[in-house]
């Protein structure tokens, strides 16, 4: 049972939760279909060299900004959790972030590098290597919406 006296602080604590996960779905969300799509259609047939630099490093800066948000938003959910009668929810709301974060920084050590030293984004090789970006970030987009909405509907009992 919550005590009355946290309801406030934890109204706070949500807010705070809930625009940290909701900025960084939203700049995943933006990144995936708007940024990239017009990056590949309109900077990659010029030059593939820029096209790949202007890529890996928006993806660097976005991994920086999930790293903080996602930081923000296990930390609001621990404080959330320690004075919550049923800590099951946040645990797995936790978790969910936790596991986006692995799969962010998983995204721009493993595959980042090759696709960056790609010369041609029309190969196979490339092909693949998109295919399987695509499948772990949008496991972290996933896992972050699944993590907001799990914010917007905890009950405080």
């Amino acid at each position: 049972m919550r005590r009355e006296a946290s309801g406030r602080i934890d109204r706070v604590l949500a807010a705070v939760e809930t625009v940290a996960l909701g900025t960084w779905l939203g700049a995943l969300v933006g990144f995936a279909f708007v940024f990239a799509p017009l990056a590949f259609r309109i900077v990659a047939p010029l030059d593939v060299g820029r096209f790949a630099t202007l890529t890996a490093t928006s993806l660097a800066v976005l991994s920086t900004w999930g790293y903080v948000l996602g930081g923000v938003a296990v930390v609001v959910t621990l404080a959330r959790a320690a004075g919550a009668g049923d800590r099951v929810w946040d645990a797995v709301r936790a978790a969910a972030v936790v596991l986006a974060l692995c799969l962010v920084a998983f995204e721009q050590r493993a595959i980042v590098p090759p696709m960056l030293a790609a010369t041609d984004v029309r190969s196979e090789a490339y092909h693949a290597l998109h295919q399987r970006s695509t499948a772990i970030y949008g496991g972290a987009v996933l896992l972050v919406a699944a993590a907001l909405v799990l914010a917007a509907v905890r009950r405080d009992t």
